[in-house]
């Protein structure tokens, strides 16, 4: 009965994630036939330039809300630290941009960082809602916000060509959604519910951000990673052929819808009906699941790339995007890594296990940085795509030991040892 209940949630948070990447795709593809490849560059820069910054901010705190269960007060309290966050962030952003942003695209970047702030209240709603099995809310948010937020985008764009007003139709359709259904049934489904413990262990925003920073560097790196081949291209190479990366690496959601549907259901397994932790034979059962399914999507993806890629790159894009065909397949290669790489810090986010991850991104970073500055300028977008992939294999090398040692503790093995 249980396998079916989590089957029916995997069922409705993988159709409402599937609509939420369709509507994101769709936004790229309104940019790609309505704008100009120019524009479609500016854009994916200024996400490129935001992203590390927001995903700081936000300090995976949906992770830990999905993983204990919260209360309202839990939530409100991660409402005002991450706005917070966010507001400091702005002035982050413009020296950022004073640095290393493209002329003219200030306001389109301060426009997308607008957008992300919108985004990141929702992500908070999802998490706690998620935490108290409220699939099926989730799914409703998620599947109203991408028609709201894609038929406003189109609308604008098709009449104004405005790639600014294109960006201000996404922070109104999701300031619709937070005010008009996420907040209020957060409000409803946590109503009378407590979470004593986790209330301890935050009791004030400045204890919630000492605690969960190190997710908050994670996020950073991870951004960072997903980023930093983009920044070297858009300099290396040009702002259109970066228009042309940006777009396949997006495919990456392919894989990713299932891996987040995964994590979103059973991640919440890591505690009981009270909060409290399950066992380790538990968890390592719930380990091995995870990992197996992750692996097998992610090579029927490869197979899928390496067979009917061109086919689906003229689909999705239109022919221009057929000469990069090796380039979707080797970014799917990398995927595997980097599919397998999110369930394992979402398992370690569950152990409470926050430094760990942040080294083990830290490193993968350098090696990115590396192997860009040096592979770009030699071999261009092929570059780009082993680089992100030495990232991934980099990333996976540090963080599978520190799993090992949450699922197998060596003083509960000494102790079994004693007993024998």
């Amino acid at each position: 009965m249980k396998s079916v209940r989590q089957l029916s949630r995997f069922n409705l948070i993988f159709i409402a994630d599937t609509a939420y990447s369709l509507h994101q795709w769709m936004i790229l593809t309104l940019l790609i036939k309505w704008s100009t490849p120019l524009n479609i560059g500016y854009f994916n820069y200024a996400l490129a330039l935001t992203a590390p910054i927001v995903m700081f901010c936000w300090l995976n705190a949906s992770t830990i809300l999905t993983a204990e269960r919260s209360g309202l007060k839990n939530f409100n309290l991660f409402i005002k630290t991450r706005f917070s966050l966010l507001s400091v962030g702005v002035f982050v952003l413009l020296g950022v941009y004073y640095f290393f942003g493209e002329a003219d695209i200030l306001w389109l970047t301060l426009l997308v960082y607008l957008n992300k702030y919108m985004e990141s209240f929702a992500d908070l709603a999802y998490g706690f809602l998620q935490g108290h099995m409220a699939f099926k809310e989730v799914a409703l948010s998620k599947i109203f916000r991408s028609l709201v937020n894609v038929s406003g985008a189109a609308l604008i764009l098709f009449t104004t060509h405005s790639i600014h007003g294109f960006v201000l139709a996404l922070v109104a359709g999701n300031l619709i959604m937070l005010i008009l259904y996420d907040l209020p049934t957060v409000r409803r489904v946590g109503h009378g519910f407590e979470n004593q413990q986790m209330s301890e262990r935050y009791q004030t925003g400045r204890q919630l951000f000492f605690k969960a920073v190190p997710l908050g560097f994670v996020a950073l790196l991870i951004a960072l990673n997903a980023n930093i081949p983009r920044l070297f291209v858009g300099h290396a190479i040009g702002t259109e052929e970066l228009g042309y990366y940006a777009s396949i690496a997006y495919l990456l959601v392919l894989g990713s819808l299932f891996i987040h549907s995964l994590v979103a259901v059973l991640l919440p397994n890591f505690s009981s009906d009270s909060g409290e932790r399950q066992s380790l034979p538990e968890l390592r059962k719930l380990t091995r699941s995870m990992l197996l399914m992750t692996n097998a999507v992610g090579i029927l993806l490869i197979i899928g790339s390496i067979f009917f890629g061109k086919w689906g790159l003229t689909i999705f894009y239109n022919a221009s995007f057929v000469q990069y065909h090796t380039i979707f397949v080797l970014m799917m290669v990398a995927s595997l890594f980097f599919y397998n790489s999110t369930v394992i810090q979402a398992l370690l986010t569950g152990f409470q296990q926050f430094r760990v991850q942040t080294i083990a991104v830290f490193g993968s970073v350098i090696v990115n940085i590396v192997a860009c500055s040096i592979l770009i300028p030699m071999y261009g977008l092929y570059g780009a795509t082993t680089a992100y992939g030495l990232c991934a294999v980099t990333q996976i090398g540090l963080l599978i030991p520190a799993l090992y040692r949450s699922l197998y503790p060596r003083k509960l093995t000494l102790a079994i040892e004693q007993s024998s």
